[in-house]
């Protein structure tokens, strides 16, 4: 058996003007040139329908920026309130240092010998140095003895003796010591 030849009838004649370069560029452009034009038509629908969610999305970060500064604006209150509160604490604990300063000396007055010279009376918080010179080491062992006894005075400790450089008789110390806290009984006011 033999196989039915395929025939195509073709009624219409080619045209002679699609051979011709511009034919050809005109029938790409009809045939694959639509496929770009409806590609880059699809870009820009999406870039436009992009833009509502980017400007809702801009709309949302600009309000809670603005809800954030307001609440940063709120602390900032507090904070200045925060600080001022610190500098009184701080002005407190100066004045209550200067109180203990002067609640010192007349205990220093009691328990060092008429004999013996401070030269030097350094206070910081909780500690006091003395340097000063005496006549005798007898005195200088009664200094040392009125300070432990005296209650107010901890942790004595000799940190220098030898002989006096300004004169030419005498022992020049240096003692340093911690100084005991003691309620006071005055009532506040």
């Amino acid at each position: 058996m033999k196989k039915p030849a395929n025939i195509k009838v073709n009624l219409l004649p080619k045209d002679p003007f699609l051979s011709t370069p511009v034919g050809k560029l005109l029938q790409w452009a009809l045939s694959i040139g639509r496929y770009l034009v409806v590609f880059t038509e699809l870009v820009v629908i999406i870039s436009f329908a992009s833009r509502f969610t980017i400007d809702r999305q801009i709309t949302d970060l600009n309000v809670a920026i603005l809800q954030k500064e307001t609440i940063i604006d709120s602390y900032g209150d507090l904070e200045q309130n925060v600080r001022n509160v610190q500098k009184k604490i701080e002005t407190y604990r100066q004045v209550e240092q200067q109180e203990n300063v002067t609640d010192i000396f007349p205990v220093l007055t009691e328990v060092t010998p008429p004999d013996v010279v401070l030269t030097d009376l350094q206070m910081r918080p909780g500690r006091v140095t003395l340097t000063g010179i005496t006549p005798s080491n007898v005195s200088l062992g009664i200094l040392i003895n009125n300070l432990q006894v005296s209650g107010r005075f901890s942790d004595i400790s000799v940190e220098r003796i030898g002989t006096a450089k300004d004169t030419n008789s005498g022992l020049g110390f240096k003692i340093e010591a911690n100084v005991r806290k003691v309620a006071t009984t005055n009532a506040n006011q």
